[in-house]
């Protein structure tokens, strides 16, 4: 079968850019009505003259920068005449500003910018045909491009606008559950992105971003919630003391890929301290990645007896001994009537007690089990 080489002479993309000649092709596709293959999913070493399914001409289907920049422009070109066949002429207006915008950045004319920036974001002001919005997805790429051009003050703008826009009366509704998480993502990688300096801008997101974290909280991914609970730290001036347990975890984690735990793990007091206090803050309002928690937190301990547990953990009390009770309760692999169980869930709820919770934070087993113990109205 006869090939193209990635950057011979590629060919004919299917809006009809032709890419010269030492361009660097990424993905090829058949255009073929029916067919399709190829696409992201293609092979990128080298390609087939013809579609290996249909025997059609294939085309370019994506392309190296700067290539790939170039093509774009042909194919929005081809999108705005309107023509069925090239796809829904509103979503390529929209493309066609970012296209501008981001243009207007690689050649140095970034007094251009805003016009573009206020152009895009008053398209989402305007009617958007049901199920068809694409406006967020590219206001999402146009705050990205700004950050990563250092264009803070207009990046900050077009939040602000973007914010004004933003349908959030049905948030069950898919498009408005999606654009509401692309502008609370946004805001988050602005405040990630932006340097101390520009501390003004930040204070302006971070007082957006605290206005709309309620109208989002039910919808938002892990990932953004993790960010919300770090922000809060840091934009207060704090530091957040999860991020020492976040590089702990990490550390422990590449330990154990490099030497899979055998026994009792290492350092298992600093394991279920990090637990214990992950556990009484709730997940939901941990920045720690609640996989990686049980990566190295509780499955190594599946196959470790309490015995075990005990000895490492009952001598160092504290946290150490409340993340035990936790990895054995979460776990439930272990007989709970044994007595070095009941020694770690005992001394766990003594110490959870000394932290001031109230009782009424207990599970309904932990509460049973200190109300045996203890008497009622004890805690």
């Amino acid at each position: 079968m006869a090939l193209f080489s990635r950057s011979g002479n590629l060919p004919p993309t299917r809006y009809g850019y032709l890419p010269p000649k030492g361009a660097v092709g990424l993905r090829w596709m058949c255009p073929a009505d029916g067919c399709g293959r190829g696409g992201p999913d293609a092979p990128s070493d080298r390609w087939p003259r013809r579609c290996p399914g249909c025997g059609g001409e294939v085309v370019t289907f994506s392309l190296a920068e700067p290539w790939q920049h170039a093509a774009k422009r042909v194919e929005l070109d081809a999108r705005l005449n309107g023509s069925p066949s090239y796809g829904d002429p509103a979503r390529a207006r929209a493309e066609d500003l970012l296209w501008a915008a981001d243009d207007a950045l690689r050649g140095g004319r970034a007094g251009l910018v805003p016009e573009l920036a206020a152009a895009l974001s008053g398209l989402s002001a305007g009617p958007r045909p049901a199920g068809r919005d694409h406006v967020g997805g590219q206001l999402f790429l146009l705050v990205r491009l700004l950050t990563d051009h250092q264009e803070w003050g207009i990046a900050v703008d077009v939040l602000r606008r973007w914010r004004g826009s933003v349908r959030c009366d049905d948030l069950k509704d898919n498009a408005q559950r999606t654009e509401a998480r692309m502008l609370a993502s946004s805001m988050v990688h602005f405040l990630d992105e932006a340097p101390a300096t520009r501390s003004t801008d930040r204070q302006t997101v971070w007082e957006a971003l605290r206005e709309f974290q309620p109208v989002v909280a039910g919808i938002t991914t892990a990932e953004f919630d993790r960010s919300w609970v770090r922000l809060r730290h840091t934009m207060a001036g704090r530091r957040d003391p999860e991020e020492e347990w976040g590089r702990e975890l990490e550390r422990l984690a590449a330990a154990d890929a490099a030497a899979e735990p055998r026994g009792l793990p290492a350092r298992t007091p600093s394991r279920m301290e990090i637990l214990g206090r992950y556990t009484a803050k709730g997940p939901e309002n941990s920045s720690l990645d609640a996989g990686r928690i049980w990566d190295v937190c509780l499955r190594p301990y599946l196959n470790v007896s309490p015995e075990r547990l005990a000895a490492a953990v009952l001598p160092v009390g504290g946290w150490a001994v409340y993340g035990a009770s936790r990895c054995l309760r979460e776990l439930g692999v272990h007989d709970e009537e044994g007595q070095a169980y009941g020694a770690i869930w005992d001394a766990g709820l003594e110490f959870y007690r000394t932290t001031g919770v109230g009782a009424e934070h207990l599970s309904f087993n932990d509460f049973q089990r200190w109300v045996a113990r203890h008497g009622p109205d004890s805690w």
